[in-house]
């Protein structure tokens, strides 16, 4: 048995009793200071806290925090370097020993046969499909892997629920990535798939199986961290929430995270890294060079004050600078080569600088600050990844590390199907002109 199924087998039992403890002697207590109200309900449940979640925190200041305590600042650049340090943690609480890092490595080394259908899907697809589309079935496909489905229909007891998906789960993370670097050869090299190097660890894996001179290594750096910065943002985000409510039914782990899938690849959700590199882009045409940061200024301004939308600025939970895009411009600084080289990232970095000041000027801009999507796509393109309908699969493989350890964490709490309750606008319009117990009698019983 691997050290972190053993390990999980000795963390779960508490993260259950813990839940169930909280909901019997505190089942009845308000977590709230305020009620919810009628922007609440009409504005897509902002501001409502509707999800739970053990494995991070979005602080409005902050930023990203895993398991509400350790910034992600910390995460990437002081204590993990690569996402499967991130997951174990997220999943069990504590950072792996160098022995049982190495152990969950070999662990998914194990797991990392697809099977011929798998391949055999993906080749019946046609190669220009959308990259999204092609992770999205193929993940679907792999459905037919499940432990899960069998077991539970054998009967298994709900304590073993979370078992058997983090078996599936795990099976999922060897795997997907090589999908993901498939449809990339595929699709823009046509090009054959390339095996996974069991010498190297999951993000150095993936850049080798996408084929690309990384002769200096820096691609690989940046796609751990890129993981790591995009694996988990709290559950109440679209893809995370998807995948809650999916994997609440006991559906099985492919199904959960292809669900996650589809809820990225609207966007809305998964494409606001290629919407500010074509930001940029755009810029920098109308230049025909990089601005000066007065002439940035001055774009950035008119754009906006002609009704446009800055892609990559502002956050629905952050009020600050994300902490993600601390970690990027870290990141630059270390390799100040490579923003010297690729006009994009420089011209990114113009726009970063100025932007909180000048969308400051506009009141109804509750956060002028970027976002890691406002810098993810232009570093990505400067290293040599510029094929942009394909960003949206690197979330996607990223976002699956937080996902699988929610619902591992969520089945082993025993926590119930998620079933909120829904108004009617009448029933809104009602409680907003008579006050909320004009509701009482739809709730009579």
């Amino acid at each position: 048995m691997s050290l972190i199924i053993e390990r999980a087998k000795e963390r779960m039992p508490h993260n259950r009793e813990r839940y169930q403890r909280l909901l019997k002697d505190y089942g009845e207590r308000p977590v709230t200071e305020t009620p919810l109200t009628v922007e609440n309900l009409l504005r897509g449940n902002r501001g409502v806290p509707a999800s739970l979640t053990d494995t991070s925190f979005v602080h409005p200041k902050d930023g990203l925090q895993f398991l509400g305590k350790t910034p992600c600042q910390d995460m990437v650049l002081k204590l993990a370097s690569v996402p499967e340090q991130a997951f174990w943690y997220m999943l069990l609480d504590d950072f792996p020993s160098d022995a049982e890092l190495h152990d969950f490595q070999r662990d998914l080394q194990a797991r990392s046969q697809l099977p011929d259908y798998a391949w055999a899907v993906l080749d019946a697809l046609p190669a220009d499909m959308h990259p999204m589309s092609q992770l999205q079935v193929v993940t679907n496909a792999l459905e037919g892997e499940a432990q899960f489905r069998p077991r539970y229909q054998q009967g298994m007891p709900r304590q073993e629920h979370w078992l058997w998906m983090l078996e599936d789960g795990l099976d999922l993370i060897a795997r997907l990535h090589q999908v993901a670097a498939a449809v990339y050869r595929r699709s823009f090299l046509q090009a054959a798939r390339l095996a996974p190097d069991p010498a190297l660890d999951w993000a150095a894996q993936f850049v080798q199986m996408l084929g690309m001179d990384d002769a200096h290594g820096l691609l690989t750096a940046y796609m751990r961290q890129y993981v790591i910065t995009h694996a988990d943002h709290e559950a109440a985000n679209a893809s995370a929430n998807t995948a809650a409510i999916i994997n609440s039914t006991l559906a099985t782990m492919a199904s959960t995270l292809a669900g996650a899938f589809q809820a990225l690849s609207g966007p809305l959700h998964g494409m606001a890294n290629q919407d500010a590199l074509g930001f940029v882009e755009n810029a920098q045409a109308h230049f025909g060079r990089l601005p000066t940061p007065e002439e940035a200024e001055a774009y950035l301004h008119d754009f906006v004050a002609a009704g446009g939308i800055v892609p990559g600025f502002g956050h629905g939970q952050l009020r600050d600078l994300d902490a993600r895009f601390v970690v990027l411009t870290a990141f630059l600084e270390q390799t100040p080569e490579m923003a010297q080289q690729h006009d994009v990232i420089a011209c990114m970095r113009i726009f970063a600088e100025i932007g909180p000041g000048a969308l400051k000027q506009f009141p109804k801009i509750a956060n002028p600050n970027p976002n890691i999507d406002f810098g993810s796509g232009a570093v990505l393109y400067g290293l040599g990844l510029r094929q942009r309908t394909f960003y949206t699969v690197l979330f996607s493989i990223s976002r699956m590390w937080g996902v699988v350890a929610q619902a591992v964490r969520a089945r082993a709490e025993l926590r119930p199907l998620v079933r909120p309750l829904s108004y009617t606008l009448d029933m809104v319009e009602t409680a907003a002109v008579e006050g909320p117990q004009a509701l009482r009698p739809y709730f009579a019983v």
